[in-house]
């Protein structure tokens, strides 16, 4: 990680653009404009290109968090990468298997016992009657278990949840605000200051 203060290459071209930015601010163009102007703007330019490092340490707080979220959502250079569980077609198949396991089985459950029951008070086909019974309890037991397991994912699931809640990752937005909250300390801070301390500095002669 780079230190707060000091320019990536990667943040070179946003402190260039944001340079473009403060010497448009109107004050600074208006005294670059005036017969009396001690420097120019390309003047101006190279000073504030030559003291980056400088004009940078003045956003270093906003820097060195931009820095810390960039390092965090990157996986490959975080220490303790964090990766968010891939939907595979086995986890959708398990899930699916899961709702519709309890449904079946209580479908069946059902038409078993039914039928079982009916024949047995019939009085016809005893044999029938029974193994039908027997497959309605089976069915029951099924369902029973189905809903145990449903009911133990869901509780694991909410876990897992509650410690993703607990150590959020940085997304897209967390680090827009954060790049836009050092560009704008870089500008305030940092670049119209010098530039205008600067306007008043009247260039080197060659030697």
């Amino acid at each position: 990680m780079n230190e707060p203060g000091r320019l990536g290459a990667v943040d070179r071209a946003d402190f260039e653009h944001t340079l473009h930015a403060a010497l448009s601010a109107p004050d600074i163009r208006e005294a670059l404009q005036q017969p009396t102007a001690q420097v120019t703007a390309e003047q101006l330019r190279a000073r504030a290109l030559t003291a980056a490092d400088t004009i940078t340490a003045e956003a270093a707080t906003e820097y060195a968090a931009l820095l810390r979220l960039r390092t965090a959502a990157a996986p490959a250079r975080a220490g303790r990468p964090w990766r968010p569980a891939p939907a595979t077609a086995g986890n959708g198949l398990l899930a699916a298997l899961a709702v519709l396991t309890p449904v079946l089985s209580t479908a069946a459950a059902a038409v078993f016992l039914l039928l079982g029951y009916g024949l047995q008070l019939a009085g016809a086909q005893q044999p029938l009657a029974i193994a039908l019974i027997r497959a309605g309890w089976v069915a029951g037991a099924v369902v029973v278990l189905a809903a145990a397991a449903a009911g133990t994912a869901l509780v694991i699931t909410a876990a897992r949840h509650r410690a993703t809640a607990r150590h959020p990752q940085p997304d897209t937005a967390s680090l827009a605000q954060a790049h836009a909250a050092w560009r704008q300390a870089l500008l305030e801070r940092g670049l119209l200051p010098f530039l205008r301390r600067q306007l008043h500095q009247p260039p080197t002669p060659a030697p």
